[in-house]
């Protein structure tokens, strides 16, 4: 299979959980494109050029998810707008950043954040069932959790939506069906700001990019359409599960670079 193939096959699995989910796909994408490509004898994409790419599929993934949910009214604006902004700056910093860091340090926050979202999504939680428009949070914790979740999000490429969806619904305790929609657009914000510190440091592949941004137009809209039919138990426990086997493998090559 060739490396082209490779990256749709995994752009298409990506950006239809993104829409499913609530999350930019990055998450499932990373793994993909740094073990897919070796067990199908395709060339190894480096980890700077995969965290560029996921970058890519946060933003078009989450651009039409977050469409189509805000079309089903789950998106909040006001609290896109009071954590997309400090999340897009702090993305930008973390992605000129990730130039100098190691890939076994990359892959380490990678999977760092993986297992604290997974831990999150475990515990049971109570939300208020208000509509998005109504949604009210604590607005200076939502500033910090915005900087510090955006940082490391554009570290790592993947523009932290799946933690942004963690956060809302067990800190600020958005609920989980607005909480979707909503990290869609607080993450758009952020991998904007983290492509462009990606680029400008050379860790994004135009050619693979085109092939990630044309699956996510086919997949992320059938995933929202889905996501909105499905209990938001079940799409929670499904993302918990996609999280931690994340973390798993790339906490293992983390520690396969360390040595």
């Amino acid at each position: 299979m060739s490396t082209d193939a490779v990256v749709a096959l995994s752009g298409l699995v990506a950006s239809f959980l993104s829409g499913l989910l609530g999350i930019g796909g990055g998450i499932v994408l990373t793994p993909l494109l740094l073990y897919l490509p070796g067990l199908a004898g395709a060339g190894v994409i480096p980890v700077k050029i995969v965290t560029g790419l996921t970058v890519v599929q946060a933003i078009s993934g989450s651009a039409i998810g977050a469409w189509r949910h805000h079309g089903y009214g789950n998106v909040s604006r006001r609290v896109v707008m009071l954590m997309g902004p400090p999340a897009a700056v702090a993305s930008l910093i973390g992605a000129v950043a990730s130039r100098d860091a190691s890939d076994a340090v990359l892959l380490v926050i990678f999977a760092a954040f993986s297992f604290l979202t997974a831990l999150f999504l475990l515990i049971p939680v109570r939300t208020a069932d208000v509509p998005a428009v109504d949604v009210v949070v604590r607005r200076p914790l939502a500033i910090v959790l915005a900087v510090v979740v955006g940082f490391f999000g554009g570290m790592v490429g993947i523009g932290a939506i799946a933690f942004i969806l963690a956060a809302l619904v067990y800190v600020l305790r958005v609920p989980t069906r607005a909480a979707i929609g909503t990290s869609l657009g607080v993450g758009m914000f952020g991998a904007i700001a983290a492509l462009i510190g990606k680029a400008a440091t050379s860790q994004v592949e135009p050619p693979l990019a085109v092939i990630v941004v044309l699956t996510a137009l086919v997949a992320s809209p059938i995933g929202a359409w889905v996501s909105v039919r499905t209990p938001t138990a079940t799409l929670l426990r499904i993302l918990a599960v996609v999280v931690i086997l994340a973390g798993i493998r790339i906490l293992l090559s983390a520690l396969a670079e360390a040595r």
